[in-house]
């Protein structure tokens, strides 16, 4: 009889890495490692450069905000301003005053005489009232009229008929006289001055 070994040994493989795959993991792991704290010893330093600035600028300023402290002032109000600010405001109403008659005046100047005696001539009346004398200065503002009437009711009527004129309307009068004459006419003057001057015209 026969005997037959049916038991074989076998071999175990050897598995996992090698020691030389060993050694490159750890050295590179080791690299990346120092890498990583260059980068991250970098960055600290720059962050305490930045830090370092940032405190000199602030200290600086710090040190501006002290001397222009230092230097400031308060500003008072002059008492002299509201009066000066007063004069102005009457110097300019003035001069608003005198704008305003100056552009009267230059408005009188170029129309002249011709709306002023235009009135004259429509407004009076057909018969018992006469002008002697018109005087007119200064585009139409200064107004000297002389006349005689028969009637001493006419001339109120004739007065009214002028202020209802666009050219005449709102004119004030400094003087009026009258006069009855010998030969019983009426003697008016009309004047818009009242000084002596325009008395003895």
């Amino acid at each position: 009889m026969q005997n037959i070994n049916l038991y074989q040994r076998e071999r175990r493989r050897k598995g996992g890495p090698r020691p030389w795959q060993m050694w490159l993991g750890v050295s590179a792991l080791a690299l990346f490692m120092l890498s990583h704290a260059g980068v991250q010893g970098w960055q600290l330093h720059y962050a305490g450069e930045s830090r370092q600035r940032s405190e000199e600028q602030a200290q600086a300023a710090e040190a501006r905000l002290a001397a222009f402290k230092a230097d400031y002032r308060e500003p008072k109000l002059d008492a002299q301003l509201p009066i000066q600010l007063a004069e102005r405001e009457a110097e300019n109403r003035q001069l608003q005053r005198l704008a305003s008659h100056l552009q009267t005046l230059d408005s009188q100047l170029r129309d002249g005489f011709v709306p002023v005696l235009t009135a004259l001539s429509d407004r009076h009346p057909p018969s018992g009232l006469w002008l002697t004398r018109i005087r007119l200065q200064a585009g139409g503002s200064d107004l000297l009229l002389r006349g005689l009437s028969q009637n001493q009711e006419l001339l109120p009527l004739y007065l009214e008929s002028l202020g209802r004129s666009a050219a005449l309307r709102g004119r004030e009068f400094a003087s009026f006289d009258l006069q009855r004459e010998d030969n019983g006419l009426l003697r008016f003057r009309l004047s818009s001055r009242a000084d002596k001057e325009a008395a003895d015209e």
